[in-house]
This record gives C-alpha cells, sequence and structure tokens, in this order.
C-alpha cells in the first residue's frame, strides 16, 4: 500500500474512513508521530530553539509538542536538578505507566498504580500547577495505564483544590548540623515544621526532603509523624544502629520503599495473585517458603551502589515482579523531589546561580535518590539462592555457594551485609506499624543463622 500510494502518510489520509481503522484512532496516533519526528524541537546553530523545518510547522504544534514551561525549569534540567518525566506530564498533560519488566500482569501491581501512585502523582500536579500560572491552574493532567489504556485517572484539572498544597516552610535548618538525609529531617521534623516562615536559616534540600516524606503520607504539615512516619523513623534508627561502620544515605531510601510497601500489603511472604514457579516447590515447609520470599524481596530494595560484581545465579520471576513494584514506589519518590525543586526554584526559595551552594546541595541530594540509585534484582536473587540451599542442606551455605559460583563473590559478601542492615530497620517498621509483623520478625529470626556465615 505505501507502494502504491508513494508514502506512509498518503496510504493513512486514504484508509481514514475505513471501519478499523476509526476504531483504533490509528490515523491521529500515525499523525502526531510523524509531526514529533518532522517539527522535533532543537537547537539551531544560531543559538535559537524552535522546530525542524519551520518554514512547515504547523502553527498548532503545541498540541504536540507541548508548552512552554518557567525558564527556571529548563535551568534546572541543563543543570541535571531534575528527570525529564515530570516536565513532559506537565507539557503532554498524560503520565503513561508502561508495563514493567515483568510485564505488570498481577492485582497487587495494578492497585498500587491506581491506588497509590496515583494519589502521589495529583499532589504533585496540584503543587506545580498552583504556581506556573494561570494556563497550568486549568491544565487537565491524567494517568494513564497500559492495563486499562481507555481509562483516565484525573490527577489535575480546573476542578482540583490546590489551597494548602506548598512546600513545608523549614527553617532552623542548624539543627540538622549539616546532616541532610531522610533520617536527621525525620528526627528533627517537628523542630523544622516549627521555626517562622521565611527564617535565614531555611534550607531547600532540608524543604525538599519534608516535602517528599510529606507527600509520601510519613509526616504532616505540622510535622507530626503519622503512624506510617513513626514506623518510618524507628527503621532508621535500626538501620544507624546495624551500619555504624558505613554511611546509610544510600540505603535510607530503600527503607522508605519498604515502608510504603509494607503499608501497601505488598511485602509479605504470600504468592502473587499470578503464579511463579520457582524453586520454592522443592521445599515442604510452608513457613519456610514465606521465610525465603520475605528476606529474598527485602534484600532485593537494596540498591546497586551497594555492590560492584556480577553474579551468575540465575532468574527469578517472583523477585522481579517484587522489583517493578519498588521501582514504582521509587519512582514516585523520586518524582516528589523534581517537585519539590521546581517550585522551590520557581517560587525563589532555591538559589540556582551555577555555582551556589545550594544548588550544589541539592544536586548532591539527587545522586542518593531514587531513579539515581534504585533496587537490585542481583542481591534478591543473591539471597533467595543462600536461603534456598540454607532450608535444604542446613548450615554451610555460604561456603557451598561459594564453592559453586563462577567467580568471586567478594563484592557479593558486602551486597548481603547491607541487605541484612535493610532487614533489620524492615523489622523494626513491621513492628511499629503491625503489617505483617510476625511473619517479618519470625522470617529474620530464622534467617539470621545463613546470613551469619556472610556477616
Amino acid at each position: 500500500m505505501t507502494h502504491q500510494y508513494h508514502s506512509g502518510l498518503n496510504a493513512i489520509q486514504m484508509l481514514t474512513d475505513h471501519p478499523s481503522v476509526r476504531a483504533t484512532n490509528y490515523s491521529d496516533s500515525f499523525l502526531r508521530a510523524y509531526c514529533i519526528v518532522r517539527y522535533h524541537i532543537v537547537l539551531h546553530l544560531d543559538g535559537s530553539v524552535g522546530p525542524l523545518n519551520p518554514e512547515f510547522a504547523p502553527n498548532d504544534l503545541h498540541d504536540i509538542i507541548g508548552y512552554r514551561l518557567p525558564v527556571a525549569a529548563y535551568h534546572l534540567l541543563a543543570r541535571g536538578a531534575i528527570h525529564p518525566p515530570i516536565l513532559n506530564m506537565l507539557v503532554n498533560g498524560s503520565w503513561l505507566e508502561f508495563s514493567p519488566p515483568d510485564n505488570g500482569e498481577s492485582r497487587e501491581y495494578h492497585r498500587l498504580i491506581t491506588q497509590w501512585e496515583g494519589g502521589v502523582y495529583t499532589q504533585q500536579c496540584r503543587l506545580l500547577c498552583k504556581h506556573l500560572g494561570p494556563f497550568f491552574a486549568q491544565r487537565k493532567v491524567v494517568l494513564q495505564t497500559w492495563f486499562e489504556p481507555r481509562t483516565e485517572v484525573v490527577l489535575h484539572d480546573t476542578k482540583s483544590v490546590s489551597q494548602g498544597v506548598s512546600l513545608p516552610a523549614v527553617g532552623a535548618a542548624a539543627v540538622l548540623n549539616g546532616d541532610i538525609s531522610v533520617s536527621s529531617v525525620m528526627e528533627n521534623s517537628r523542630i523544622l515544621a516549627a521555626a517562622p516562615e521565611g527564617s535565614s536559616d531555611s534550607n531547600p534540600a532540608a524543604e525538599l526532603l519534608a516535602w517528599v516524606l510529606q507527600s509520601l503520607g510519613f509526616i504532616v504539615s505540622s510535622g507530626e509523624h503519622t503512624k506510617l512516619g513513626s514506623a518510618l523513623n524507628a527503621g532508621l534508627q535500626a538501620l544507624q544502629s546495624q551500619l555504624q561502620e558505613r554511611p546509610a544515605e544510600l540505603l535510607q531510601w530503600a527503607v522508605v520503599a519498604a515502608a510504603v510497601l509494607i503499608d501497601q500489603g505488598l511485602l509479605t511472604g504470600e504468592k502473587w495473585s499470578v503464579s511463579y514457579d520457582d524453586e520454592l516447590s522443592l521445599i515442604t515447609d510452608a513457613q519456610q517458603q514465606k521465610f525465603i520470599r520475605i528476606v529474598a524481596r527485602i534484600a532485593t530494595l537494596t540498591p546497586p551502589g551497594a555492590r560492584r560484581g556480577s553474579w551468575k545465579f540465575g532468574y527469578n520471576r517472583d523477585l522481579l515482579a517484587f522489583s517493578s513494584a519498588a521501582r514504582l514506589v521509587q519512582k514516585a519518590v523520586g518524582s516528589s523531589a523534581d517537585t519539590a525543586r521546581l517550585v522551590g526554584a520557581i517560587t525563589g526559595s532555591a538559589a540556582l546561580a551555577p555555582e551556589s551552594t545550594q544548588l550544589l546541595q541539592l544536586q548532591e541530594l539527587r545522586r542518593t535518590m531514587p531513579l539515581e540509585c534504585t533496587t537490585s534484582n542481583a542481591t534478591g536473587v543473591l539471597a533467595y539462592v543462600l536461603l534456598v540451599d540454607y532450608a535444604r542442606n542446613g548450615a554451610g551455605c555460604w561456603a557451598r555457594i561459594q564453592t559453586a559460583a563462577e567467580e568471586s563473590l567478594v563484592d557479593a559478601r558486602q551486597a548481603l551485609r547491607d541487605a541484612w542492615g535493610v532487614a533489620g530497620a524492615v523489622r523494626a517498621i513491621a513492628k511499629v506499624h503491625g503489617n505483617a509483623d510476625k511473619d517479618i520478625a519470625n522470617a529474620y529470626s530464622w534467617a539470621q543463622t545463613a546470613f551469619s556465615e556472610v556477616l
């Protein structure tokens, strides 16, 4: 047909009224993709920014490419202080949730998107659109998913209420003693929130963390901890006590993700709604099967920065599914951080000078946050193999794995140590929160013998 009509565009236009083409709305999708390629926005040789082939560009190109954002947005993007997805959501009017590596077939994953992620993005949209001018204040933004492509979850529109949605005013930042981390902000949240607005001692990085924790439901505007926040605080303290000789900044976000997943009922020893075959069928004790799932899933939360080796221990679909859920949470956390950075830049609370201390501090904080430091499926698989061997053959599991490994496991040992530190934090979270607390505590006690060989 392309040969007959001389181009794909002509073929599509000739078949626009065909029933099957009209039902799929393929013509509109094709033409949008065609315009995005043909008139893509580029930086021209004279330093100007505009579309390719500007002499032929349609007048309504903004409907496809998107609308202009404040200068601060492009400045932060160019400086590497924010990620593109949050800006794409604003200009396109939609947040597209694509299928994860495990295909996202489970009901649990779908529920996490519709019931939790949608609420987080709604808060982000309300905060952003409130500070982007009259046009974006009425901008319709929707969440679309691959499993319900024809259903739109409205995140923001003309009916959205943005009153009371703002960055928390963080003063008295000196109380943090230069420690701008999740644990320090959680520990001092009441003091930070009680400081007078406009305090000269404010800190954009502390404001960013306070907003992220508030948008995720750990603290309220007064700085008080919610029940989930109290559980997180207990987990962070447990993590710090277990990793006294190592900095815990990279692992704190793993603990944050664990708290959310416990609250959503996903960090348990139960099977997914979609059944995956694995080696646990060889273990007759159902309780041990649960314990292995719990500890291996916790190990999956450990960020890749904690390991540098490459280990060949096979493929585990159950852990891949859990990793997808953890990455979804961490993506939302990173998006909340980008929201706070952008709003802080627009309102003037965050300095934008290229070498300003505040911007450098924001960039440094960004490198320890999700999207930069995400989950490690390899560490989860390693813990899984270790515990399956322990359940089947008893003590000496670590020595047997080292013997069977094709390469050195020096880096693997450190990864498992970090994972065990996160496991201790998860046990403390579950104890305060109440969800799956007995199963997690029992799994921790059961796996302690196996991990003691590594520690």
